[in-house]
C-alpha cells in the first residue's frame, strides 16, 4: 500500500501554480518586503494583512483583489506589484523596468513609502533591493561591480540556471535597512526565466530569516 497523501498536499500544489512568477525584461528593479508577527504569526488577523494591501492600492488609484485573496498582482505608479500571504508572514514584491544610475540607490524603496511600512501589521522580517542588469562583457568588468557593490569578506556568488545569471550579494544590511542583490542575466535568458530567479532570491532570503529566527 503505498504512502498516504497530506491532505493539503494536492492543494498546496494547486496553490504554487496559482501564484505565477513574474516576467522581467532586463535591465529592471526589484524591491521586496516580508512582514510578520513576532509572536503568533500563523493566529494573525489576516483581514488587517489585506486592509494594508488596500491602503497602498488606494494611494495609486489601483484596482482591488478579491474580498479574502491570499496573493495579487496589479499596478501601483510604474511598478507592477506582487502581494502574497503565507502561514507566518505576508510580502510584498515591486517591479520596475530599468535601473537607478546610482546603484542600489535607496530611492528605489520609495514605491513602498514609509509612512505606510509604519502602520504595517507587523514587522520587517527582511526588505531587500535586487539590481536586474546585463551580464558584463567580461569577467572583469563583473568583478569590478561586485567589488564596488558588496563587501568582499561576505560576497557570495553564483551562476545559476545552467549559466542564465550570475547572483551576487554579500547579507549585509545597508544604511537604508535593504539587503543588496546583483542578478547578471546571460544574453538569451527570457523574461519568465529573469523573474523566476528573482523570485526565488527573495524565497531564499526570506527563509533564511526564518530559519534564523530558531537560532535567537
Amino acid at each position: 500500500m503505498p504512502i498516504p497523501d497530506h491532505p493539503l498536499r494536492y492543494a498546496t500544489v494547486n496553490e504554487l501554480h496559482a501564484r505565477p512568477f513574474p516576467s522581467l525584461e532586463v535591465p529592471s528593479t526589484a524591491v521586496y518586503v516580508a512582514i510578520k508577527e513576532p509572536v503568533q504569526a500563523q493566529n494573525r488577523d489576516r483581514s488587517a494583512d489585506l486592509k494594508h494591501l488596500l491602503d497602498l492600492l488606494d494611494r495609486h488609484g489601483s484596482t482591488h483583489p478579491q474580498p479574502g485573496a491570499t496573493h495579487f498582482q496589479g499596478l501601483i505608479g510604474r511598478a507592477e506589484l506582487k502581494w502574497e500571504s503565507h502561514t507566518e508572514f505576508v510580502t510584498y514584491t515591486a517591479f520596475t523596468k530599468g535601473t537607478s544610475s546610482r546603484p542600489f540607490d535607496p530611492a528605489e524603496a520609495d514605491v513602498m513609502p514609509d509612512d505606510w511600512l509604519a502602520l504595517a501589521p507587523g514587522k520587517r522580517l527582511t526588505s531587500v533591493l535586487i539590481r536586474v542588469e546585463p551580464m558584463p562583457a567580461t569577467d572583469e568588468e563583473l568583478l569590478r561591480k561586485v567589488d564596488e557593490w558588496f563587501v568582499p569578506e561576505s560576497l557570495a556568488m553564483s551562476r545559476v540556471v545552467d549559466g542564465a545569471a550570475v547572483v551576487a550579494g554579500d547579507f549585509r544590511i545597508d544604511p537604508a535597512g535593504h539587503m543588496r542583490f546583483a542578478v547578471f542575466v546571460a544574453p538569451g535568458t527570457g523574461p519568465r526565466r529573469v523573474g523566476r530567479i528573482v523570485q526565488r532570491l527573495c524565497e531564499i532570503e526570506t527563509y533564511r530569516a526564518m530559519s534564523m529566527l530558531g537560532l535567537m
